[in-house]
């Protein structure tokens, strides 16, 4: 059986969790907790860059990136959604922007656990202003996620601001991309995920 290898905190490792409920295949992918920082043997082996998610196959293959991962299950569900048509490629660029939301977010976090006397104002500027930037641009898009990879890896992004980013108040301004994410966030695969 392929196995997700996993942190609970990873907003990219929930984008494929969440992926993997809504396709319907968690009878058909394990899953098993490595976190990162912790340097696991078995998450080095199986992606040299030591990051989550990493898949491996049963043929001792492994997949990494959340990106590629989300693609290999897309297309075990049958659900590839590569049609090439402009609705396809406006969901695609939604993902992007979502993705990017969560670089943002991840690269704040990494940037406070640096010590304050080493912290950069200026980048911790920027990706404040590319997170609000980016959730301006979904507010006025909101109507078009659906369940569609660009909707889970919004998800995942806001709940990973929730988590890490209390104090961004993303919400403030944003009441369509709020309404739909505390709609969203009550579907079983987004609870099942909830990290810990």
């Amino acid at each position: 059986m392929p196995t997700l290898l996993y942190s609970p905190t990873s907003p990219y490792a929930r984008k494929v969790r969440v992926l993997i409920r809504e396709c319907g295949l968690t009878a058909q992918i394990g899953e098993q907790t490595a976190l990162p920082l912790d340097d696991p043997e078995a998450l080095l082996a199986a992606n040299p860059l030591g990051k989550v998610p990493a898949l491996r196959l049963d043929d001792g293959s492994v997949l990494y990136d959340s990106r590629v991962i989300c693609a290999w299950v897309a297309a075990q569900s049958g659900a590839r959604g590569d049609s090439g048509d402009a609705a396809h490629w406006q969901t695609q660029r939604r993902a992007a922007l979502a993705e990017g939301v969560i670089d943002a977010s991840v690269a704040l976090v990494m940037e406070g656990r640096r010590p304050s006397a080493q912290q950069s104002d200026y980048w911790i500027g920027r990706w404040r202003n590319a997170i609000a930037r980016s959730l301006d641009v979904l507010e006025g898009e909101v109507e078009a996620l659906d369940c569609g990879i660009d909707a889970i890896a919004s998800a995942a992004a806001l709940g990973h601001l929730d988590l890490r980013h209390a104090d961004l108040d993303w919400r403030g301004g944003r009441p369509r991309l709020a309404a739909w994410y505390a709609a969203f966030a009550q579907r079983p695969s987004m609870l099942a995920t909830v990290p810990e």
